[in-house]
């Protein structure tokens, strides 16, 4: 009972975290960037569908595929489900050889963004995964960080089901 008090707490606490206000949610730029395999890929708002977007850094691409699972599974096509790497702190030198090695790895697309800029819209936390709800207008309406679990997934559910319903 105390523990599902904490993450009750937890929970809200995260809902008026700095950067996630409901209040005033923050609104994506439209954006341009390459994925892996050198395809671009353009974001214009506003969009047909919700958009499920994922942002890590190298030590939090771990923790996405989880997330992504469990949202696949339960949205399938009725959502954009895509992902932004951060690819800032790879030296020059570095990146076509680093873009290959995503290109072996990963089948579906990611969009790689070398410099920053569209990182810097999302107020991430490094080191970890990163999944935003964004309305079609462009808005970002929910923000969770770190491993899943079952409060977090169903929380992000709300949040997905929420967005649905106001674009319908």
């Amino acid at each position: 009972m105390k523990l599902r008090l904490l993450q009750a707490i937890s929970f809200t606490l995260c809902l008026v975290a700095p950067g996630a206000s409901a209040a005033k949610p923050v609104q994506i730029v439209d954006f341009t960037l390459s994925d892996q395999h050198g395809a671009t890929r353009e974001y214009r708002f506003p969009k047909r569908k919700v958009t499920l977007m994922t942002l890590a850094d190298w030590k939090g691409s771990e923790q996405l595929e989880p997330w992504i699972q469990r949202i696949h599974d339960r949205y399938g096509k009725r959502i954009d489900i895509d992902g932004v790497a951060d690819m800032s702190a790879v030296p020059k030198p570095l990146r076509a050889m680093v873009q290959g090695a995503f290109g072996k790895k990963l089948t579906y697309s990611v969009m790689l963004d070398w410099a920053g800029p569209v990182v810097r819209q999302f107020p991430a936390k490094s080191g970890v995964a990163n999944v935003y709800v964004i309305d079609r207008s462009g808005r970002i309406v929910a923000h969770r960080s770190g491993k899943v679990n079952d409060v977090e997934a169903r929380a992000l559910f709300t949040e997905i089901d929420r967005a649905i319903a106001d674009a319908d």
